[in-house]
């Protein structure tokens, strides 16, 4: 019986997590160069599918050096109260509240 094709273990899923359990927090443009060598966007969709996954990974507002805009920094939250925590002011548990309608 043949199995589907080995996983790769230098996906970038994987080289992005293990980059966010080292601890830190980066940009978008930064785990952009770390996962391809070019600066390049495209990372969110990774992020998106890891906390699909169940992995903790919150974010924060740093202000860009160069451009003066407000940029999103990803980092992994250990503590899982706090990622709660940080999801729920997030909009993560947007639930409709109210009777159901048919």
């Amino acid at each position: 019986m043949k199995r589907g094709a080995k996983q790769n273990p230098y996906s970038q899923d994987k080289i992005m997590l293990a980059v966010l359990s080292k601890g830190g927090s980066f940009t978008e443009l930064e785990l952009g160069k770390m996962l391809t060598g070019k600066v390049q966007r495209g990372v969110r969709t990774l992020i998106a599918a890891a906390r699909k996954n169940g992995h903790q990974i919150a974010d924060k507002p740093v202000i860009n050096s160069q451009t003066k805009r407000l940029n999103k920094s990803y980092y992994l939250e250990t503590n899982e109260k706090k990622y709660i925590i940080w999801a729920r002011q997030n909009g993560m548990f947007n639930f409709k509240v109210g009777a159901p309608t048919w």
